[in-house]
């Protein structure tokens, strides 16, 4: 029985769809996880970005490229994966941004339920 629901913004279900069947089902082992452990699921798989942002960690491809999905958790154990970036030092702070952005979006469009959860 899983912990929480996962629902997709259209980058990560748009990125997904792309994918070859076999890192599809890499990361498709990832996501099951988050949503079979939500919370309690740590690091070296989740990390903490800002506040209630996070980030599903894991490795893709031949050459074992870093891959990060940003999330965030809802209410009622909704777990809203958000967007999708490689893992670049020099560029994550960016990427943190871009995915605030994202989840502020997705609360103000009502993919929060309640929209409390700011």
């Amino acid at each position: 029985m899983s912990w929480g629901t996962i629902e997709f913004e259209p980058e990560v279900a748009a990125w997904l769809q792309a994918l070859p069947d076999e890192q599809f089902g890499r990361v498709e082992f990832y996501i099951d996880l988050l949503a079979d452990r939500g919370v309690a699921l740590g690091e070296p798989h989740t990390r903490q970005l800002s506040g209630k942002l996070r980030e599903l960690r894991f490795f893709l491809g031949p050459s074992g490229e870093a891959v990060r999905i940003s999330y965030f958790v809802t209410s009622g154990w909704r777990i809203i994966l958000l967007t999708v970036f490689r893992k670049h030092r020099q560029r994550e702070r960016a990427e943190i941004q871009r995915a605030m952005r994202a989840m502020k979006r997705c609360i103000g469009a009502g993919h929060a339920a309640e929209g409390n959860d700011e």
